[in-house]
């Protein structure tokens, strides 16, 4: 879905939204990491997440660094999905406290090499993280995975959260995708025969 086709009233804070590829150098190397360790190719296409605020507004760790972003004008022309945590308490209670610590991580450099540290753990497995992560270094699936981490959700247990992808996120089965689209209002079948 692209954003223009959303009704920003049911895009709600703390959902994830979950990007396709540009097609561009860096997210075609994301594509082909993720379907190296095992994620299917609709998976593996997602290859940028961020923490919504509701409405247009997002918390994402990108280049140069980590910021909060309008969607109609940083992301134009890419296609969307947003996903909501499924767990009651968090949609009642922590949705926004989630939106609150990624906002916390707003100013830091992005983790550029971490993206490098996603190759070298592939290929010398001998590192139970991301070995050229830094916590004061975010790249945009860490940001979320900490800031679930932080009030004490882990949708993926056993994996280091810098070493979770945006394909981990996608695919996780507690990250259900939500319809924010647009509804047609005003159905010309109210019975009465008028429109």
């Amino acid at each position: 879905m692209y954003f223009e086709a959303a009704d920003l009233d049911k895009v709600k804070t703390g959902m994830v939204v979950a990007f396709e590829s540009s097609g561009g150098f860096i997210d075609r190397r994301i594509e082909s990491y993720q379907r190296a360790i095992g994620f299917d190719v609709e998976a593996a296409k997602i290859t940028h997440v961020a923490v919504s605020m509701g409405g247009q507004y997002i918390i994402e760790a990108t280049f140069p660094k980590s910021k909060t972003s309008n969607i109609f004008v940083d992301h134009q022309g890419r296609k969307l999905h947003f996903l909501y945590y499924d767990d009651e308490i968090f949609r009642d209670e922590q949705r926004k406290n989630v939106t609150i610590w990624a906002a916390t991580r707003c100013n830091l450099d992005y983790g550029w090499p971490a993206l490098l540290g996603f190759y070298l753990h592939s290929i010398l497995p001998i590192w139970k993280s991301n070995p050229l992560s830094f916590h004061r270094a975010p790249f945009c699936s860490y940001l979320v995975a900490w800031a679930m981490r932080r009030l004490g959700f882990d949708p993926w247990p056993g994996v280091a959260s810098n070493l979770i992808t945006p394909a981990h996120i996608f695919a996780s089965k507690m990250f259900p995708e939500e319809d924010v689209r647009r509804s047609l209002r005003g159905h010309l079948s109210s019975g009465n025969g008028k429109c």
